[in-house]
C-alpha cells in the first residue's frame, strides 16, 4: 500500500518568545493572528489542489478560539512537546520541530510534508506523488543563501561544534521536510541529539538557529545512506525567496514561478493581508508577483537599502502598518 501525502506546519505558542521576526508586531495576539493567517492561506492553497493542511500546535484551544473569530475551519493537531529550549533562544519554536520529528517517525504508511506557514503553492503538488512511491526524503539545501551571508570559516567552525567530522558545508534550510516515517526516526534520533549538544554550547551559538543542527542531521543521514535524500530547490520542488535587501545573490522573481512552494519569510504581513482582503480566493500567486514587482515595493527596497540597520525596522513598520 503506497504512502498517504499529509501537509503539515507548526504553530507553537509561547509568551515571549520568537522576538526576533521578519516583520513587526504590536504585541503577542497580532504575531499569532499573523501566523494563523498564513497557516490558513496555505490550508487554502492546499485545497485548492485537492489537500489539506494539519496545524501542530501546543495550545489547540487558544488557536479553535482565534479561528472561530475569523469563521474559518481547519485541523489542529496536539502532540507532545517535550524539547528543553532555554529561554531568549534565537528562533526558539523552530527547536520544537524535534517534537514534530517524532510524531513523524510514529505517521505508518504515511509521507510527511512539513511546510513553514509563509509559503505560496505556485504548481500541482501532486509532484511529491513520486517521490513518496520511491521512498525518497525531501531537504532544502540553501548553502547557496548562507555561505556568502556569513562566510564557509564561521559555518563550518559552528558545525564542527556539534560535529567534529563534518569537513564539507550543507545547510540546510528548516523550512521544508518531507519523507516517511523511518526517514523521520532517523531525523528525530540526530536532530534530538545535536539539538542538546546546541544547547549545552548556547553561549557560543547564541546567534544561531535550528538549522544549524538540522544541517548536521542530514549531514550524517547522507553520509550513512540510511536513506535517500534529493534536494528540492534543485528538482524544482521548493525555494526560498526574500522580497529583501539580501547578502547573497538571488535570480529574479520570475525564476521562481516554476517550483511547487515558494517560501516569502519577508512577506508574512501580505499573505494575513491576502487573507483579508481576498477571502474568497484560493490561490494567491498572481497577486504576489504583482506585488514584488510594484513601484512601492522596489522604493521600499531601495530606501532600506540606503538606511541605517535601526531605522529599518521602523520603515518597515511604517510601509506595512
Amino acid at each position: 500500500m503506497k504512502n498517504q501525502i499529509r501537509f503539515f506546519g507548526l504553530l507553537h505558542v509561547q509568551n515571549n518568545e520568537n522576538k526576533n521576526l521578519n516583520f513587526n508586531s504590536v504585541d503577542q495576539n497580532q504575531k499569532i493572528l499573523v501566523y494563523l493567517k498564513n497557516a490558513i492561506l496555505l490550508d487554502k492553497q492546499l485545497k485548492y489542489y485537492g489537500f489539506n493542511l494539519i496545524l501542530i500546535t501546543n495550545k489547540k484551544n487558544y488557536l479553535s478560539r482565534l479561528l472561530k473569530k475569523l469563521k474559518y475551519e481547519m485541523i489542529l493537531k496536539s502532540i507532545k512537546f517535550d524539547t528543553y529550549v532555554p529561554k531568549k533562544t534565537h528562533f526558539y519554536s523552530c527547536h520544537f520541530r524535534v517534537d514534530v520529528f517524532r510524531f513523524f517517525s510514529k505517521q505508518k504508511k504515511t509521507y510527511s510534508v512539513l511546510l513553514d506557514l509563509d509559503i505560496l503553492i505556485l504548481n500541482n503538488p501532486k509532484r511529491l506523488l513520486k517521490f513518496s512511491k520511491n521512498k525518497i526524503a525531501l531537504v532544502n539545501d540553501i548553502s547557496q543563501n548562507v555561505i556568502p551571508a556569513y562566510g564557509s570559516k564561521r559555518i563550518l567552525k559552528n558545525l564542527k561544534i556539534l560535529n567534529p567530522e563534518i569537513n564539507k558545508i550543507k545547510w540546510i534550510g528548516g523550512d521544508f521536510f518531507a519523507g516517511d516515517s523511518t526517514f523521520f526516526m532517523y531525523l528525530y534520533k540526530k536532530t534530538n541529539l545535536y539539538q542538546r549538544k546546541f544547547v549545552k554550547n548556547i553561549k557560543i551559538l547564541s546567534d544561531q538557529t535550528d538549522e544549524l543542527f538540522m544541517s548536521a542531521s542530514i549531514h550524517d543521514i547522507k553520509k550513512n545512506n540510511f536513506i535517500r535524500i534529493r534536494y528540492g530547490n534543485k528538482i524544482s520542488l521548493f525555494n526560498r525567496y526574500w522580497n529583501a535587501n539580501v547578502l547573497h545573490q538571488q535570480k529574479k522573481i520570475d525564476f521562481y514561478k516554476k517550483f511547487v512552494f515558494l517560501h516569502i519569510p519577508a512577506d508574512k504581513i501580505f499573505l494575513s493581508r491576502c487573507y483579508d482582503n481576498l477571502k474568497n480566493k484560493q490561490n494567491f500567486k498572481e497577486e504576489y508577483f504583482d506585488y514584488t514587482k510594484n513601484l512601492r515595493n522596489i522604493t521600499r527596497l531601495k530606501i532600506s537599502n540606503l538606511l541605517p540597520n535601526k531605522l529599518k525596522g521602523k520603515l518597515k513598520y511604517f510601509i506595512y502598518k
